[in-house]
Protein backbone atom coordinates (compact mmCIF):
# COMPACT_ATOMS: atom_id res chain seq x y z
CA UNK A 1 0.00 0.00 0.00
CA UNK A 2 1.25 3.49 -0.86
CA UNK A 3 2.34 5.75 1.98
CA UNK A 4 -0.32 8.34 2.88
CA UNK A 5 2.18 11.22 2.92
CA UNK A 6 3.42 10.33 -0.56
CA UNK A 7 -0.14 9.91 -1.84
CA UNK A 8 -1.19 13.34 -0.61
CA UNK A 9 1.90 15.04 -2.02
CA UNK A 10 1.53 13.34 -5.41
CA UNK A 11 -2.25 13.86 -5.80
CA UNK A 12 -3.24 17.00 -3.89
CA UNK A 13 -2.78 19.22 -6.96
CA UNK A 14 -6.08 17.93 -8.41
CA UNK A 15 -8.15 19.84 -5.84
CA UNK A 16 -6.99 23.35 -6.82
CA UNK A 17 -5.38 25.27 -9.66
CA UNK A 18 -4.33 28.29 -7.59
CA UNK A 19 -3.44 29.03 -4.00
CA UNK A 20 -2.07 25.54 -3.34
CA UNK A 21 1.39 25.19 -1.78
CA UNK A 22 3.10 21.82 -1.39
CA UNK A 23 6.02 21.11 0.96
CA UNK A 24 8.84 21.94 0.88
CA UNK A 25 7.72 25.05 -1.00
CA UNK A 26 5.18 26.48 1.44
CA UNK A 27 6.14 30.13 2.10
CA UNK A 28 7.31 30.52 5.68
CA UNK A 29 4.91 33.38 6.50
CA UNK A 30 1.90 31.41 5.25
CA UNK A 31 3.10 28.35 7.16
CA UNK A 32 3.35 30.32 10.41
CA UNK A 33 -0.07 31.92 9.92
CA UNK A 34 -1.71 28.59 9.11
CA UNK A 35 -0.04 26.91 12.09
CA UNK A 36 -1.45 29.62 14.36
CA UNK A 37 -4.97 29.87 12.95
CA UNK A 38 -5.41 26.12 12.37
CA UNK A 39 -3.90 25.02 15.71
CA UNK A 40 -1.02 23.18 14.04
CA UNK A 41 1.90 24.57 16.07
CA UNK A 42 3.08 21.10 17.03
CA UNK A 43 2.61 19.69 13.52
CA UNK A 44 4.05 22.48 11.35
CA UNK A 45 6.95 20.34 10.09
CA UNK A 46 4.47 17.67 8.97
CA UNK A 47 2.24 19.93 6.86
CA UNK A 48 2.28 18.44 3.38
CA UNK A 49 0.06 20.96 1.61
CA UNK A 50 -1.71 24.25 2.30
CA UNK A 51 -4.60 25.61 0.23
CA UNK A 52 -4.82 29.33 0.95
CA UNK A 53 -8.36 30.70 0.50
CA UNK A 54 -7.71 34.21 1.83
CA UNK A 55 -8.15 37.25 -0.39
CA UNK A 56 -4.70 38.67 0.28
CA UNK A 57 -2.77 35.42 0.60
CA UNK A 58 -2.11 35.33 4.34
CA UNK A 59 -2.61 31.57 4.64
CA UNK A 60 -4.85 31.95 7.70
CA UNK A 61 -7.91 30.34 6.07
CA UNK A 62 -8.34 27.32 3.82
CA UNK A 63 -7.25 23.69 4.04
CA UNK A 64 -4.13 22.11 5.49
CA UNK A 65 -3.09 18.46 5.15
CA UNK A 66 -0.74 16.25 7.17
CA UNK A 67 -0.32 12.48 7.07
CA UNK A 68 -2.98 12.11 9.78
CA UNK A 69 -5.57 14.80 9.16
CA UNK A 70 -7.10 17.62 7.17
CA UNK A 71 -7.81 20.95 8.88
CA UNK A 72 -10.62 23.10 7.45
CA UNK A 73 -10.52 26.78 8.46
CA UNK A 74 -13.42 28.92 7.14
CA UNK A 75 -13.13 32.71 7.31
CA UNK A 76 -14.11 34.19 10.70
CA UNK A 77 -14.72 30.71 12.16
CA UNK A 78 -12.76 28.23 14.26
CA UNK A 79 -10.80 25.47 12.52
CA UNK A 80 -12.33 22.00 12.11
CA UNK A 81 -10.05 18.96 12.20
CA UNK A 82 -10.86 15.83 10.20
CA UNK A 83 -8.80 12.87 11.43
CA UNK A 84 -8.36 10.39 8.59
CA UNK A 85 -8.87 7.48 10.98
CA UNK A 86 -12.41 8.81 11.67
CA UNK A 87 -13.26 9.39 8.01
CA UNK A 88 -16.23 7.28 6.80
CA UNK A 89 -17.12 8.80 3.42
CA UNK A 90 -17.41 12.05 1.48
CA UNK A 91 -19.70 13.26 -1.26
CA UNK A 92 -19.96 16.29 -3.47
CA UNK A 93 -23.31 18.07 -3.21
CA UNK A 94 -24.61 20.64 -5.70
CA UNK A 95 -28.05 22.13 -5.13
CA UNK A 96 -29.67 24.48 -7.61
CA UNK A 97 -32.70 26.53 -6.59
CA UNK A 98 -34.71 29.34 -8.21
CA UNK A 99 -36.15 32.22 -6.20
CA UNK A 100 -39.41 34.06 -6.83
CA UNK A 101 -37.76 36.36 -9.35
CA UNK A 102 -36.48 33.41 -11.35
CA UNK A 103 -32.87 33.94 -10.31
CA UNK A 104 -30.88 30.75 -10.04
CA UNK A 105 -28.91 30.07 -6.86
CA UNK A 106 -26.24 27.38 -6.72
CA UNK A 107 -25.05 25.87 -3.46
CA UNK A 108 -22.16 23.43 -3.54
CA UNK A 109 -20.12 21.79 -0.83
CA UNK A 110 -18.23 18.67 0.14
CA UNK A 111 -20.08 16.70 2.81
CA UNK A 112 -17.78 14.69 5.07
CA UNK A 113 -19.34 11.88 7.13
CA UNK A 114 -17.39 10.59 10.13
CA UNK A 115 -17.57 7.12 11.66
CA UNK A 116 -19.44 8.47 14.71
CA UNK A 117 -22.28 9.60 12.43
CA UNK A 118 -21.55 13.33 12.55
CA UNK A 119 -20.89 15.34 9.40
CA UNK A 120 -18.85 18.35 8.31
CA UNK A 121 -19.70 20.66 5.45
CA UNK A 122 -16.72 22.12 3.55
CA UNK A 123 -17.65 25.16 1.48
CA UNK A 124 -16.56 28.64 0.42
CA UNK A 125 -12.93 27.63 -0.19
CA UNK A 126 -11.89 29.78 -3.13
CA UNK A 127 -10.02 27.98 -5.92
CA UNK A 128 -10.92 24.59 -4.42
CA UNK A 129 -12.59 22.04 -6.67
CA UNK A 130 -15.03 20.63 -4.13
CA UNK A 131 -15.94 17.67 -6.34
CA UNK A 132 -12.28 16.66 -6.65
CA UNK A 133 -11.83 17.19 -2.92
CA UNK A 134 -14.63 14.67 -2.27
CA UNK A 135 -13.00 12.14 -4.60
CA UNK A 136 -9.61 12.74 -3.00
CA UNK A 137 -10.91 12.19 0.54
CA UNK A 138 -12.90 9.15 -0.53
CA UNK A 139 -9.73 7.55 -1.85
CA UNK A 140 -8.07 8.16 1.51
CA UNK A 141 -11.08 6.69 3.36
CA UNK A 142 -11.31 3.55 1.22
CA UNK A 143 -7.72 2.74 0.27
CA UNK A 144 -5.71 3.57 3.38
CA UNK A 145 -5.80 2.09 6.86
CA UNK A 146 -2.52 3.47 8.22
CA UNK A 147 -1.93 7.16 8.88
CA UNK A 148 1.26 8.72 10.19
CA UNK A 149 2.82 12.16 9.99
CA UNK A 150 6.33 12.59 8.60
CA UNK A 151 8.72 15.55 8.57
CA UNK A 152 8.63 16.82 5.03
CA UNK A 153 12.32 17.62 4.55
CA UNK A 154 15.44 16.33 6.27
CA UNK A 155 18.96 17.16 5.11
CA UNK A 156 20.90 14.12 3.98
CA UNK A 157 23.55 14.79 6.62
CA UNK A 158 20.86 14.28 9.29
CA UNK A 159 19.75 10.89 7.97
CA UNK A 160 20.89 7.51 9.27
CA UNK A 161 24.47 6.29 8.90
CA UNK A 162 23.21 3.13 7.16
CA UNK A 163 21.55 5.25 4.49
CA UNK A 164 24.58 7.51 4.01
CA UNK A 165 26.97 4.56 3.75
CA UNK A 166 24.75 2.81 1.17
CA UNK A 167 24.40 6.14 -0.70
CA UNK A 168 28.18 6.52 -0.96
CA UNK A 169 28.72 2.87 -1.83
CA UNK A 170 26.51 3.39 -4.90
CA UNK A 171 28.87 6.17 -5.97
CA UNK A 172 31.92 3.97 -5.34
CA UNK A 173 30.30 1.26 -7.49
CA UNK A 174 29.92 3.83 -10.25
CA UNK A 175 33.61 4.77 -10.13
CA UNK A 176 34.61 1.08 -10.44
CA UNK A 177 32.20 0.54 -13.33
CA UNK A 178 34.27 1.97 -16.20
CA UNK A 179 37.84 0.86 -15.42
CA UNK A 180 37.72 -1.32 -12.30
CA UNK A 181 39.37 1.22 -10.00
CA UNK A 182 38.85 4.43 -8.05
CA UNK A 183 41.43 6.94 -9.34
CA UNK A 184 42.76 9.89 -7.33
CA UNK A 185 40.29 12.40 -8.78
CA UNK A 186 37.29 10.16 -8.11
CA UNK A 187 38.60 9.44 -4.60
CA UNK A 188 38.94 13.18 -3.91
CA UNK A 189 35.33 13.76 -4.96
CA UNK A 190 34.12 10.93 -2.73
CA UNK A 191 36.09 12.34 0.22
CA UNK A 192 34.49 15.76 -0.28
CA UNK A 193 31.06 14.17 -0.37
CA UNK A 194 31.81 12.20 2.80
CA UNK A 195 32.57 15.52 4.49
CA UNK A 196 29.37 17.16 3.23
CA UNK A 197 27.33 14.24 4.52
CA UNK A 198 29.08 14.51 7.92
CA UNK A 199 29.89 10.82 8.04
CA UNK A 200 30.92 9.43 11.43
CA UNK A 201 34.48 8.17 11.97
CA UNK A 202 33.26 4.56 11.93
CA UNK A 203 31.36 5.09 8.67
CA UNK A 204 34.39 6.74 7.04
CA UNK A 205 36.51 3.71 7.93
CA UNK A 206 33.80 1.43 6.50
CA UNK A 207 33.81 3.41 3.24
CA UNK A 208 37.60 3.49 3.07
CA UNK A 209 37.76 -0.29 3.37
CA UNK A 210 35.01 -0.62 0.75
CA UNK A 211 36.91 1.61 -1.69
CA UNK A 212 39.98 -0.62 -1.38
CA UNK A 213 37.97 -3.84 -1.67
CA UNK A 214 39.50 -4.53 -5.12
CA UNK A 215 36.20 -4.93 -6.88
CA UNK A 216 34.35 -6.97 -4.25
CA UNK A 217 31.36 -4.66 -4.33
CA UNK A 218 27.88 -4.89 -2.87
CA UNK A 219 25.01 -5.52 -5.27
CA UNK A 220 23.57 -2.23 -6.52
CA UNK A 221 20.00 -3.44 -6.10
CA UNK A 222 20.70 -4.27 -2.44
CA UNK A 223 22.27 -0.85 -1.84
CA UNK A 224 19.20 0.88 -3.28
CA UNK A 225 16.99 -1.34 -1.11
CA UNK A 226 18.97 -0.26 1.97
CA UNK A 227 18.36 3.36 1.02
CA UNK A 228 14.65 2.69 0.52
CA UNK A 229 14.36 0.88 3.85
CA UNK A 230 16.37 3.50 5.76
CA UNK A 231 14.50 6.67 4.81
CA UNK A 232 10.93 7.77 5.35
CA UNK A 233 8.74 7.45 2.25
CA UNK A 234 8.32 11.25 2.13
CA UNK A 235 12.07 11.61 1.64
CA UNK A 236 12.64 8.80 -0.85
CA UNK A 237 12.12 10.85 -4.00
CA UNK A 238 14.39 13.62 -2.73
CA UNK A 239 17.12 11.15 -1.80
CA UNK A 240 16.97 9.54 -5.27
CA UNK A 241 17.22 12.97 -6.91
CA UNK A 242 20.16 13.87 -4.68
CA UNK A 243 21.91 10.54 -5.34
CA UNK A 244 21.50 10.97 -9.09
CA UNK A 245 22.92 14.48 -8.81
CA UNK A 246 25.97 13.23 -6.90
CA UNK A 247 26.53 10.39 -9.37
CA UNK A 248 26.54 12.89 -12.24
CA UNK A 249 28.62 15.27 -10.13
CA UNK A 250 31.48 12.80 -9.63
CA UNK A 251 31.29 11.64 -13.26
CA UNK A 252 31.35 15.21 -14.60
CA UNK A 253 34.12 16.26 -12.22
CA UNK A 254 36.51 13.71 -13.71
CA UNK A 255 35.29 14.15 -17.29
CA UNK A 256 35.87 17.88 -17.80
CA UNK A 257 32.28 18.77 -17.00
CA UNK A 258 30.81 16.46 -19.64
CA UNK A 259 27.74 14.37 -18.80
CA UNK A 260 27.67 12.47 -22.07
CA UNK A 261 28.35 8.74 -22.32
CA UNK A 262 27.46 8.07 -18.68
CA UNK A 263 27.06 4.33 -19.21
CA UNK A 264 26.60 3.43 -15.52
CA UNK A 265 23.54 5.64 -15.15
CA UNK A 266 22.05 4.64 -18.49
CA UNK A 267 22.27 0.98 -17.49
CA UNK A 268 20.84 1.49 -13.98
CA UNK A 269 18.55 4.51 -14.29
CA UNK A 270 15.49 2.32 -13.69
CA UNK A 271 16.61 1.99 -10.06
CA UNK A 272 16.33 5.75 -9.52
CA UNK A 273 12.90 6.16 -11.11
CA UNK A 274 13.45 9.67 -12.45
CA UNK A 275 11.98 11.25 -15.57
CA UNK A 276 14.10 12.69 -18.36
CA UNK A 277 12.98 16.19 -17.32
CA UNK A 278 14.13 15.59 -13.73
CA UNK A 279 17.54 14.37 -14.92
CA UNK A 280 17.87 17.44 -17.18
CA UNK A 281 17.14 19.67 -14.17
CA UNK A 282 19.87 17.90 -12.18
CA UNK A 283 22.39 18.41 -14.99
CA UNK A 284 21.45 22.10 -15.27
CA UNK A 285 21.99 22.49 -11.50
CA UNK A 286 25.41 20.85 -11.78
CA UNK A 287 26.43 23.06 -14.70
CA UNK A 288 25.54 26.09 -12.59
CA UNK A 289 27.54 24.66 -9.67
CA UNK A 290 30.64 24.31 -11.84
CA UNK A 291 30.21 27.89 -13.10
CA UNK A 292 30.30 29.16 -9.50
CA UNK A 293 34.02 28.37 -9.40
CA UNK A 294 34.82 30.41 -12.49
CA UNK A 295 36.54 33.72 -11.76
CA UNK A 296 34.50 35.54 -14.40
CA UNK A 297 31.15 34.33 -13.07
CA UNK A 298 29.58 37.38 -11.44
CA UNK A 299 27.07 37.55 -8.61
CA UNK A 300 24.47 38.86 -11.03
CA UNK A 301 25.01 35.84 -13.28
CA UNK A 302 24.71 33.56 -10.26
CA UNK A 303 21.46 35.19 -9.16
CA UNK A 304 20.05 34.99 -12.68
CA UNK A 305 21.12 31.36 -13.05
CA UNK A 306 19.53 30.35 -9.76
CA UNK A 307 16.25 32.09 -10.60
CA UNK A 308 16.12 30.35 -13.97
CA UNK A 309 16.90 27.04 -12.28
CA UNK A 310 14.16 27.70 -9.73
CA UNK A 311 11.67 28.38 -12.52
CA UNK A 312 12.62 25.18 -14.32
CA UNK A 313 12.36 23.21 -11.08
CA UNK A 314 8.85 24.57 -10.60
CA UNK A 315 7.87 23.54 -14.12
CA UNK A 316 9.24 20.03 -13.60
CA UNK A 317 7.65 19.78 -10.16
CA UNK A 318 10.89 19.18 -8.26
CA UNK A 319 11.83 21.40 -5.30
CA UNK A 320 15.40 22.67 -5.42
CA UNK A 321 15.67 21.60 -1.79
CA UNK A 322 15.68 18.02 -3.12
CA UNK A 323 18.36 18.77 -5.71
CA UNK A 324 20.62 20.25 -3.05
CA UNK A 325 19.83 17.72 -0.31
CA UNK A 326 23.51 16.78 -0.02
CA UNK A 327 24.81 20.25 -0.82
CA UNK A 328 26.57 21.63 -3.86
CA UNK A 329 29.19 20.07 -6.11
CA UNK A 330 31.55 22.95 -5.30
CA UNK A 331 31.96 21.50 -1.83
CA UNK A 332 29.30 23.31 0.15
CA UNK A 333 27.03 21.61 2.63
CA UNK A 334 23.29 22.00 2.30
CA UNK A 335 23.32 24.59 5.09
CA UNK A 336 26.28 26.43 3.60
CA UNK A 337 24.76 26.53 0.14
CA UNK A 338 21.44 27.78 1.43
CA UNK A 339 23.08 30.47 3.52
CA UNK A 340 24.90 31.59 0.39
CA UNK A 341 21.71 31.65 -1.65
CA UNK A 342 19.96 33.56 1.10
CA UNK A 343 22.47 36.39 0.77
CA UNK A 344 21.38 36.60 -2.85
CA UNK A 345 17.80 37.05 -1.71
CA UNK A 346 16.89 33.63 -3.07
CA UNK A 347 16.23 31.65 0.11
CA UNK A 348 12.45 31.87 0.18
CA UNK A 349 12.11 32.29 -3.58
CA UNK A 350 13.65 28.89 -4.21
CA UNK A 351 11.70 27.00 -1.58
CA UNK A 352 14.38 26.61 1.10
CA UNK A 353 12.26 28.04 3.93
CA UNK A 354 10.21 24.95 4.81
CA UNK A 355 10.54 22.96 8.00
CA UNK A 356 12.99 20.17 8.62
CA UNK A 357 14.63 18.33 11.48
CA UNK A 358 18.05 18.55 13.11
CA UNK A 359 20.58 21.33 13.57
CA UNK A 360 21.81 20.96 10.00
CA UNK A 361 18.56 22.28 8.57
CA UNK A 362 17.63 24.55 11.45
CA UNK A 363 20.25 26.87 9.98
CA UNK A 364 18.11 27.25 6.87
CA UNK A 365 15.18 28.74 8.75
CA UNK A 366 14.95 32.50 8.94
CA UNK A 367 18.18 33.14 7.05
CA UNK A 368 16.38 34.54 4.01
CA UNK A 369 14.50 37.14 6.04
CA UNK A 370 17.60 38.23 7.95
CA UNK A 371 20.10 38.59 5.11
CA UNK A 372 18.24 38.08 1.85
CA UNK A 373 16.07 41.21 1.94
CA UNK A 374 19.05 43.51 2.44
CA UNK A 375 20.85 42.18 -0.62
CA UNK A 376 17.73 41.88 -2.74
CA UNK A 377 16.76 45.52 -2.25
CA UNK A 378 19.84 47.26 -3.59
CA UNK A 379 23.12 46.51 -1.86
CA UNK A 380 26.27 48.17 -3.18
CA UNK A 381 28.95 46.56 -5.35
CA UNK A 382 31.06 45.60 -2.33
CA UNK A 383 28.10 43.69 -0.91
CA UNK A 384 27.62 41.96 -4.25
CA UNK A 385 31.22 40.77 -4.16
CA UNK A 386 30.76 39.55 -0.60
CA UNK A 387 27.90 37.31 -1.69
CA UNK A 388 30.06 35.11 -3.86
CA UNK A 389 32.94 35.38 -1.40
CA UNK A 390 30.70 33.84 1.25
CA UNK A 391 30.00 30.85 -0.97
CA UNK A 392 33.67 30.39 -1.90
CA UNK A 393 34.66 30.55 1.77
CA UNK A 394 32.29 27.63 2.33
CA UNK A 395 34.20 25.72 -0.35
CA UNK A 396 37.47 26.40 1.48
CA UNK A 397 36.03 25.23 4.80
CA UNK A 398 34.69 22.02 3.26
CA UNK A 399 38.07 21.30 1.66
CA UNK A 400 39.92 21.97 4.91
CA UNK A 401 37.62 19.61 6.77
CA UNK A 402 38.19 16.93 4.15
CA UNK A 403 41.97 17.31 4.47
CA UNK A 404 41.60 16.91 8.25
CA UNK A 405 39.71 13.66 7.76
CA UNK A 406 42.33 12.52 5.26
CA UNK A 407 45.10 13.12 7.83
CA UNK A 408 43.16 11.06 10.34
CA UNK A 409 42.84 8.23 7.81
CA UNK A 410 46.54 8.37 6.91
CA UNK A 411 47.47 8.16 10.58
CA UNK A 412 45.19 5.14 10.98
CA UNK A 413 46.77 3.36 8.01
CA UNK A 414 50.28 4.19 9.23
CA UNK A 415 49.52 2.65 12.61
CA UNK A 416 48.14 -0.48 10.92
CA UNK A 417 51.24 -0.67 8.66
CA UNK A 418 53.51 -0.32 11.67
CA UNK A 419 51.73 -3.17 13.45
CA UNK A 420 51.85 -5.38 10.36
CA UNK A 421 55.62 -4.87 9.88
CA UNK A 422 56.45 -5.72 13.46
CA UNK A 423 54.07 -8.70 13.40
CA UNK A 424 56.05 -10.03 10.43
CA UNK A 425 59.33 -9.49 12.30
CA UNK A 426 60.86 -7.23 9.64
CA UNK A 427 64.35 -6.26 10.82
CA UNK A 428 65.51 -4.09 7.90
CA UNK A 429 66.80 -0.82 9.37
CA UNK A 430 65.88 1.16 6.23
CA UNK A 431 62.27 0.02 6.49
CA UNK A 432 62.16 0.95 10.15
CA UNK A 433 63.70 4.35 9.45
CA UNK A 434 61.25 5.11 6.65
CA UNK A 435 58.35 4.03 8.82
CA UNK A 436 59.59 6.25 11.64
CA UNK A 437 59.77 9.24 9.27
CA UNK A 438 56.23 8.61 7.97
CA UNK A 439 54.95 8.30 11.52
CA UNK A 440 56.66 11.56 12.49
CA UNK A 441 55.16 13.40 9.49
CA UNK A 442 51.64 12.11 10.12
CA UNK A 443 51.92 12.89 13.83
CA UNK A 444 53.00 16.46 13.06
CA UNK A 445 50.19 16.72 10.56
CA UNK A 446 47.71 15.62 13.19
CA UNK A 447 49.07 18.20 15.65
CA UNK A 448 48.68 21.00 13.10
CA UNK A 449 45.24 19.78 12.08
CA UNK A 450 44.12 19.67 15.71
CA UNK A 451 45.52 23.17 16.27
CA UNK A 452 43.66 24.50 13.24
CA UNK A 453 40.42 22.87 14.32
CA UNK A 454 40.83 24.15 17.87
CA UNK A 455 41.35 27.71 16.62
CA UNK A 456 38.42 27.44 14.24
CA UNK A 457 36.26 26.18 17.10
CA UNK A 458 37.23 29.20 19.20
CA UNK A 459 36.17 31.51 16.35
CA UNK A 460 32.76 29.86 16.14
CA UNK A 461 32.42 29.96 19.91
CA UNK A 462 32.93 33.73 19.89
CA UNK A 463 29.75 34.01 17.82
CA UNK A 464 27.68 32.09 20.38
CA UNK A 465 26.65 33.62 23.73
CA UNK A 466 28.51 31.98 26.59
CA UNK A 467 25.55 32.82 28.82
CA UNK A 468 22.23 32.32 27.02
CA UNK A 469 19.34 34.75 27.46
CA UNK A 470 16.45 32.30 27.28
CA UNK A 471 13.80 35.04 27.20
CA UNK A 472 15.51 36.69 24.25
CA UNK A 473 15.77 33.37 22.43
CA UNK A 474 12.07 32.68 23.00
CA UNK A 475 11.10 36.10 21.63
CA UNK A 476 13.13 35.46 18.47
CA UNK A 477 11.73 31.97 17.88
CA UNK A 478 8.04 32.60 18.51
CA UNK A 479 6.98 31.58 15.00
CA UNK A 480 5.91 27.96 14.61
CA UNK A 481 8.55 27.38 11.93
CA UNK A 482 11.23 28.47 14.39
CA UNK A 483 10.10 26.46 17.43
CA UNK A 484 12.59 23.73 16.67
CA UNK A 485 15.38 26.32 16.54
CA UNK A 486 14.65 27.07 20.19
CA UNK A 487 14.87 23.38 21.07
CA UNK A 488 18.05 22.89 19.05
CA UNK A 489 19.80 25.86 20.69
CA UNK A 490 18.69 24.83 24.18
CA UNK A 491 20.18 21.36 23.64
CA UNK A 492 23.66 22.94 23.52
CA UNK A 493 23.28 24.75 26.84
CA UNK A 494 23.14 23.50 30.40
CA UNK A 495 22.12 25.07 33.68
CA UNK A 496 24.86 26.15 36.06
CA UNK A 497 24.72 27.80 39.48
CA UNK A 498 27.04 30.79 39.94
CA UNK A 499 27.48 33.49 42.53
CA UNK A 500 26.67 37.08 41.57
CA UNK A 501 26.77 40.36 43.41
CA UNK A 502 23.35 41.96 43.86
CA UNK A 503 22.63 45.00 46.05
CA UNK A 504 25.93 44.59 47.88
CA UNK A 505 25.17 40.93 48.58
CA UNK A 506 26.49 37.73 47.04
CA UNK A 507 23.63 35.55 45.79
CA UNK A 508 23.43 32.25 43.92
CA UNK A 509 21.76 32.36 40.50
CA UNK A 510 21.11 29.78 37.81
CA UNK A 511 22.36 30.58 34.31
CA UNK A 512 22.51 28.73 30.98
CA UNK A 513 26.04 28.15 29.69
CA UNK A 514 27.49 26.42 26.64
CA UNK A 515 28.20 22.74 27.12
CA UNK A 516 31.74 21.46 26.85
CA UNK A 517 33.13 19.41 23.95
CA UNK A 518 30.76 20.65 21.24
CA UNK A 519 32.11 19.60 17.84
CA UNK A 520 33.30 22.25 15.38
CA UNK A 521 30.58 21.22 12.95
CA UNK A 522 27.83 21.79 15.49
CA UNK A 523 29.46 24.95 16.87
CA UNK A 524 29.55 26.47 13.39
CA UNK A 525 25.90 25.65 12.80
CA UNK A 526 24.99 27.04 16.20
CA UNK A 527 26.79 30.29 15.34
CA UNK A 528 24.85 30.49 12.07
CA UNK A 529 21.57 30.04 13.92
CA UNK A 530 22.29 32.95 16.26
CA UNK A 531 23.25 35.04 13.24
CA UNK A 532 20.16 34.00 11.28
CA UNK A 533 17.64 34.80 14.02
CA UNK A 534 19.31 38.13 14.82
CA UNK A 535 20.25 37.27 18.40
CA UNK A 536 22.70 40.15 18.61
CA UNK A 537 20.44 42.65 16.80
CA UNK A 538 18.50 44.78 19.28
CA UNK A 539 15.82 45.70 16.72
CA UNK A 540 14.96 42.04 16.11
CA UNK A 541 14.68 41.36 19.83
CA UNK A 542 12.41 44.39 20.37
CA UNK A 543 10.25 43.35 17.43
CA UNK A 544 9.93 39.84 18.85
CA UNK A 545 8.90 41.11 22.27
CA UNK A 546 6.37 43.55 20.84
CA UNK A 547 4.77 40.81 18.75
CA UNK A 548 4.46 38.80 21.95
CA UNK A 549 2.60 41.64 23.65
CA UNK A 550 0.05 42.05 20.90
CA UNK A 551 -0.43 38.41 19.84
Amino acid sequence: MQNINVFIKDNIAQIARKGLHIAPEIPEKKLNNAASSMKLHDHVGSIIALLDSTLFGSGKDGLAFTGEKMVYKPAFESPVTVDFTELESTEYVRNVSVNEKGKEKVEEFTLITLKNGSSIKVEHISECNLEKLAEFLNTIATQFDSFEEEDQLVALSEMSEDLKVAYLKVIVNMTYYDDGEVDKNEFAQILLLMTRLELSTESRFTLRDYITSLGELDCLDELIKTIDDSCLPSHNKSVKISLTKDLFSVFMSVNNGSHENFAFFKENNHLFNLTEEEVELIIDALKLDFKMLNADFSDDALAKGMKELGAKAGAVGVPLAAVYLSGSVVGMSAAGLTSGLATLGLGGVLGFSSMATGIGVAVLLGVGAYKGIKHLTGANELDKTKRRELMLNEVIKQTQSTVSYLMEDINFITTRLNDAIFDQGVQDEKVKLLLQKVKLLTSAGNVLTHKGEETQGKCFKLKCPTELDQEKLQSLTRDATKHQIFNVVMSFYEEKTVERKKDSEIVSVNILVLKENISNIDMEKLAKIFDAIGYYKASDVIKGKLSGLFS
